[in-house]
């Protein structure tokens, strides 16, 4: 007997199952599954017809993630995957197998990394039906409905499909102009409460379109598209449920190409403001600051940050050649005011970082140390990159690879995560392949000796000798190869540049015997092991910076350099103080340590903004002496996460510590008994 229940009527719906492989640990929400969902449901037809289900899989599950979801499903009518480059391999893996087990089900894939790509997509998986071209909601709804009549794919446009053996692409599909025709996946009931309470990251867009042409990036390169907003009204409906469910400490990741470059995102940043309070919760805003920093990106950051609601802000350069950027198409993005910005930003105690690709044409490598030092000089905070060729962009192109000489090399973005492989440029007409690798190896340097280990130190050299911050890094990473007396400490730098040469010699096992269990985040592990091996314990750590120290300031005496070993001794006790806040995250231990600065050297790192500058050092005395330890909360800090968030610019040790400055030799107890 057939069942007229609810029950009966829904199990007769078509199964479509929607995929997405995440990078991101903990998050179960996709915003590009939940649009084509709630586009589709809000269709009637199809909302009658199909039930869509979706599937959002950490890519670190690997085979086990493909399998557990094949084993969890019954024959569906559809799988669509949206498909990045760090997710190919195992979203090809997994259309490949629906189609072994299911050979009647509709295989549909899209995405930035697939777009336009039909040829090689199907050279490379015949077993996908449909690829989808750009923007894919109005596009896979109407895909859906010509499957379920069993109609004429050709009168559906943006999309490749196979035909007789052949693969027959339709005229392009026009941009989506009015954004209300994309259904909210969150004002609908697409997404349960619990789903969003969930999941650590949401990824949320207030407009769609980017102004800019840059040849490296898809958003820009390929699209150049005009900014095309949601209605204001539904993104206030929208935030008031996700800050309202999200758990405290999650990120509310603004997946927009320059947030900051439409007026109306004052109100935005104030409206979220405004819930935060009114929920009394906890988040992370980041987003993609608009390229051309101006004044309402410096209101609403210090807006945001005064509600420690974000944490570094982005000051997007790549470069700061002026050839370098005219063939990557930057040079309508000014970089002349880069210090004003910063200057602003620093004032308003608001970090940032600023982002640099190290491998664009043009680029040298005296030219890269160029850059990296004009932000280090600037008091700012260099994060950088490699460089991806990514599809559909300038750079991909065959004759722009011809005419700059590129080498590509399809592996892993970051040698110490197998799993993000992606086509990495390694040389070109301007840098050699060993280059490139000193290039890699530098950035570990300049990140665990500036940012980190001997920021104050380095300050008051370059101050007081002239000797650029980045030969200072450069020497340092000499100092750890060579003469570093930490065996450990020797075979991890040295592997960076082996494994950025061949990635199959990355030394796992070293790094394991090195790092043990610490890793949460699989990234850059070079550096999380050297940071922990250096930090141990407060003797590791005096014994190590100290030889280092000295063994810079001997090489500097030597080639002519007049060293003011009190001023760069003092500062060196500050910056071994700043480790106890590494060994609270590294073994959940609170410690207190005790600094003395030459008050001249305290006065050159609050004006590079190395140290706070609200702290108040009396003024009086020759030197400037204090404590310093780590807030409470950072024994529940992993280090692996901190590591990485001073990697990445948002953390900061020096800032990060409790300060208390002494004008004498006594002083109250500053930790709990």
């Amino acid at each position: 007997m057939t069942s007229t229940s609810p029950a009966g009527a829904a199990a007769k719906k078509k199964t479509v199952q929607l995929v997405e492989f995440t990078a991101m640990h903990g998050v179960r929400y996709s915003v590009t599954l939940g649009y084509l969902k709630a586009t589709s449901v809000a269709d009637p037809v199809l909302d009658e017809a199909c039930e869509f289900r979706i599937n959002v899989r950490e890519q670190s599950g690997g085979e086990r993630a493909v399998t557990e979801l094949l084993d969890s499903w019954d024959e569906p009518f559809a799988v669509a995957l949206t498909v990045f480059f760090w997710n190919r391999a195992q979203s090809l893996e997994l259309a490949r197998r629906v189609k072994e087990r299911w050979p009647d089900c509709r295989v549909v894939l899209g995405g930035n990394d697939v777009s336009h790509q039909q040829d090689p997509l199907f050279a490379e998986a015949p077993w996908v039906d449909v690829l989808v071209h750009g923007e894919g909601e109005l596009r896979f709804r109407d895909l859906v409905r010509c499957f379920l009549a069993g109609g004429d794919l050709a009168g559906v446009p943006g999309i490749s499909y196979w035909s007789d053996g052949a693969v027959v692409t339709t005229a392009d599909a026009d941009r989506i102009t009015d954004l209300e025709q994309v259904v909210s996946p969150i004002l609908t009931p697409v997404y349960s409460d619990e789903e969003i309470a969930g999941s650590s990251m949401i990824v949320y867009e207030t407009n769609r379109g980017c102004p800019y042409k840059c040849a490296f990036c898809y958003w820009g390169g390929a699209t150049n598209s005009k900014v095309r907003q949601f209605d204001l009204d539904r993104i206030f409906g929208e935030l008031d449920r996700l800050v309202r469910l999200m758990p405290t400490d999650a990120t509310l990741f603004i997946a927009d190409a320059n947030f900051g470059i439409v007026a109306r995102d004052r109100q935005i940043a104030e409206r979220l403001v405004e819930l935060t309070r009114r929920y009394d919760k906890r988040l992370i805003i980041s987003t993609n600051w608009a390229k051309n920093g101006n004044d309402r990106i410096v209101e609403i950051a210090g807006m945001l940050h005064a509600a420690e609601l974000t944490g570094a802000i982005t000051l997007s350069a790549q470069s700061f050649d002026p050839d370098v950027l005219k063939i990557a198409n930057r040079a309508n993005i000014r970089t002349d005011h880069y210090r004003r910005l910063l200057s602003r930003f620093r004032a308003l105690d608001v970090p940032t970082y600023t982002d640099l690709i190290w491998g664009l044409p043009g680029e040298t490598y005296d030219s890269y140390l160029a850059g990296v030092e004009e932000v280090l000089t600037a008091g700012g905070s260099p994060v950088i990159y490699p460089l991806l060729l990514l599809n559909n962009t300038e750079y991909s192109r065959e004759s722009f690879q011809d005419e700059h000489k590129l080498t590509a090399r399809r592996m892993p973005a970051d040698v110490t995560n197998p799993e993000l492989v992606a086509e990495v440029v390694v040389a070109h007409g301007d840098m050699t392949a060993e280059e490139w690798v000193r290039g890699m190896a530098f950035r570990v340097s300049m990140t665990l000796f500036q940012k980190i280990l001997l920021r104050c130190a380095l300050r008051v050299l370059h101050a007081t000798t002239g000797v650029r911050m980045v030969e200072l890094c450069e020497q340092l990473w000499s100092f750890l190869l060579e003469d570093c007396a930490d065996p450990f400490l020797r075979a991890v730098a040295r592997n960076v540049a082996a494994a950025h040469r061949e990635p199959a010699d990355l030394d796992a096992a070293l790094l394991r015997t090195v790092i043990g269990d610490r890793v949460v985040v699989p990234e850059e592990v070079h550096f999380q092991a050297l940071l922990c091996r250096a930090v141990g314990t407060e003797r590791t750590t005096r014994d190590l910076l100290t030889a280092a120290v000295g063994w810079l300031c001997d090489r500097l005496a030597a080639s002519g350099h007049e060293i003011d070993r009190v001023l760069v001794d003092g500062a060196l006790t500050l910056d071994i103080a700043a480790t106890t806040i590494l060994r609270a995250s590294l073994r959940a231990e609170l410690d207190e340590a005790e600094f003395a600065v030459p008050r001249r050297a305290w006065e050159l790192l609050v004006e590079a903004g190395d140290v706070p500058s609200g702290l108040d050092a009396g003024g009086r005395g020759a030197t400037v002496r204090g404590t310093v330890w780590a807030p409470p909360r950072w024994v529940h800090y992993p280090i692996s996460v901190y590591a990485l968030s001073i990697w990445h610019g948002t953390g900061r040790p020096l800032h990060d510590l409790l300060f208390a400055l002494s004008t004498g030799p006594a002083r109250k107890p500053l930790l709990p008994a």
